[in-house]
């Protein structure tokens, strides 16, 4: 006995600190999860902002750079030296102008055109002179009087004409890059430059030249430096710099801070495809995660364009993804370590708990027991107060409850006899109905059979009389009798007729037939009949109604139970109106049997047309007419409604479409 309780308090107890722990455990699950995406999502979005922040440093100070050109241009051709220079052809004073001005702004190149776009002097070859530098987007804006940076590409010939070291800057062998797009050069020889150009005017305001000046970014390391140093200098991860800023030409990195493995900057790699297609290929700003030359970088890439903007190149800026998410990590196993720890110690202040709580509970345990064992009578001691008190207080409950329960079911075991007697008394009635309705059938067989064999002597009898009328005269009594004779034979054919059609079961075989003819053979079926002696018929048929397709036979047994149902509810006499009608609307024709009988209750409308449910008595129906009915309507697609009430009578209506297909 000692052991068994003691095996029920340990399972108890196991049960509360597994429900718990899971509990706990989930729930701790669930904030360390939600904990550790807050800080991943915190980390690396101050990652993004740092990226951000870099490229937008690096946008501002290369724009700045390119209006310090356009500036410096534009001062420079409107000073009057440069003017004078070009009205006298003055070469020594605009050759010493213009390296003056190369030399404290910085140019790698600058020149003067005529008026066609033709070099007059160049500042770094003076004798290199007649080149066509039109085709500069920004020398083109200047011919036609504007003043106008950007950044262009320039041929590997006009940066030759310009100074051969331009040449040799601009000139790089493609490194081989993972994830980058796949081309077939090898090689790249043109330049990228920041180019200015501004209209030389005369006195009289023509157009006297173009002054044009630029700086080749090819291997030009100054803006990227100097936007590293502004934002990311001093940050490192394992000697690795954190941050890089490139300047792209095309894909092709032609200035940038990140060093390959042997320390050099890494010029000629090229750009991710990714990032290709999405920067170069659709001119949209790339903000994510990409693969910058040997590493995984948090990036920014931005088109560059030239003064048609058309997208010729890329500035980007990056953070080492590695040293965000080491952080990251190092925080979240730090948040774990923190969780697991707590964890613990709430697991062992648990166990102590519901040790304590579930001591009590064995108590209660061993009346249990006893109440298992049919001691009913049992009363649980309240014992402290508290909750265990609350289920004591329950449990004695319950045990009242439970010798009522009792109680009730010696009670439905001594009232279950009295319900089985009733139920078999309901089958009997329903065989009794199963047994009629099986007598019916064999009656229907023999009357069909009766009536085929009363339908031979009838034939004979009508053809007789049909002879005698031919040979006695028209004006003689004899031939008086012999009409009637043949008249009262050929009446009783179609009486029979009728009767065979009715009792005759075959499937439906639907043709387009006149719903008023089936039910004026219905009515000259009935109406000589005994139950029909003091009913009013009164024919209401519709005129020119179109053919319905549907079994005449079947379509008249339907009609014969509803005008039969109708005459027995109206056993002291009455009037049934017979109404046919079409209904444009529903595309239907619609039959009404209106009788002012005694009518149908409310409690019986919902199960008239349930097999075997009569109000009539075992003796006097089936409860199968109706049933029968409503499924020949629905087989024809139609429908039967029915609306009664008490005292004042019934209205059937059976409705059967039109189906222009199965009439045709």
């Amino acid at each position: 006995m000692r052991l068994k309780l003691s095996l029920v308090r340990t399972s108890l107890k196991a049960r509360l600190i597994s429900s718990y722990l899971v509990i706990l455990g989930a729930g701790g699950l669930a904030t360390s999860v939600v904990g550790s995406w807050i800080v991943s999502t915190t980390i690396m979005r101050q990652a993004r902002r740092s990226v951000d922040d870099a490229l937008a440093t690096a946008r501002t100070l290369y724009e700045q750079q390119l209006a310090t050109l356009k500036q410096a241009v534009q001062l420079t051709a409107a000073g009057r030296t440069i003017q004078e220079g070009l009205a006298t052809g003055n070469r020594p004073a605009l050759l010493a102008r213009l390296q003056g001005v190369r030399t404290d702004t910085g140019f790698d190149f600058l020149g003067l055109t005529d008026p066609q776009g033709r070099v007059i002097l160049r500042a770094t070859r003076p004798d290199r002179a007649g080149q066509d530098v039109s085709p500069i987007r920004v020398v083109r804006a200047a011919l036609e009087g504007r003043v106008a940076a950007a950044t262009e590409i320039l041929t590997a010939q006009l940066l030759e004409d310009e100074d051969p070291p331009l040449r040799a800057r601009a000139y790089f062998l493609l490194v081989p890059t993972p994830r980058a797009k796949p081309a077939s050069k090898t090689e790249e020889s043109t330049g990228m430059a920041l180019v200015a150009a501004a209209p030389v005017r005369g006195t009289r305001g023509e157009t006297l030249g173009t002054l044009y000046g630029g700086v080749l970014l090819n291997r030009n390391f100054a803006l990227v430096d100097r936007v590293w140093e502004l934002v990311f200098k001093g940050d490192r991860f394992y000697h690795q710099d954190v941050g890089s800023v490139t300047i792209f030409q095309n894909d092709v990195r032609i200035a940038t801070t990140i060093k390959t493995e042997t320390g050099d900057r890494a010029l000629g790699t090229r750009i991710s495809a990714e990032v290709y297609d999405q920067v170069l290929g659709r001119g949209r700003v790339w903000r994510g995660r990409a693969f910058v030359v040997r590493d995984w970088y948090i990036s920014a890439y931005e088109p560059i364009r030239n003064y048609e903007g058309r997208i010729i190149g890329i500035l980007y800026a990056g953070s080492l993804e590695r040293a965000y998410t080491s952080i990251r990590d190092r925080v979240i196993l730090s948040f774990f370590g923190i969780a697991t720890a707590g964890f613990l110690l709430i697991i062992g202040i648990t166990y102590y708990m519901i040790r304590t709580i579930t001591r009590p509970v064995g108590e209660m345990v061993a009346a249990t027991e006893r109440i298992a064992a049919g001691q009913f009578d049992q009363e649980v001691p309240a014992g402290a107060a508290g909750e265990i008190t609350l289920l004591a207080e329950s449990f004695n409950t319950m045990l009242k409850s439970l010798r009522q329960m009792k109680a009730d079911l010696e009670e439905w075991g001594r009232t279950l006899e009295e319900k089985v007697k009733q139920r078999t008394e309901e089958l009997v009635v329903m065989h009794d109905r199963v047994a009629q309705s099986e007598r019916l059938a064999s009656l229907g067989m023999l009357a069909a059979g009766v009536a085929h064999e009363i339908n031979n002597p009838l034939t004979g009898i009508v053809t007789y009389a049909h002879l005698l009328l031919e040979r006695l005269a028209a004006d003689s009594r004899e031939h008086d009798m012999a009409q009637k004779i043949a008249t009262q034979a050929n009446r009783c054919r179609v009486i029979i007729r009728g009767l065979l059609d009715f009792a005759r079961q075959r499937k439906p075989d639907k043709r387009p037939c006149s719903v008023n003819a089936v039910l004026a053979e219905c009515v000259a079926l009935v109406a000589h009949q005994s139950l029909f002696h003091n009913i009013e018929i009164v024919k209401r048929f519709g005129e020119d109604l179109p053919l319905v397709p549907m079994d005449p036979s079947q379509i008249q047994q339907v009609f014969m139970n509803v005008i039969i149902n109708a005459a027995e509810a109206m056993l002291e006499g009455g009037r049934l109106t017979l109404t046919t009608r079409y209904d444009a609307g529903g595309e239907c024709v619609e039959a009404e049997f209106a009788d002012s009988g005694c009518g149908i209750g409310e409690a019986d409308m919902e199960r008239i047309f349930d097999p075997f449910f009569t109000t009539k008595g075992a003796r006097r129906g089936t409860g199968l007419g109706l049933a029968v009915s409503f499924g020949i309507v629905k087989e024809h697609k139609g429908t039967i409604g029915v609306e009664s009430e008490i005292g004042k009578g019934t209205t059937f209506s059976v409705r059967l479409p039109l189906s222009v297909a199965e009439a045709a």
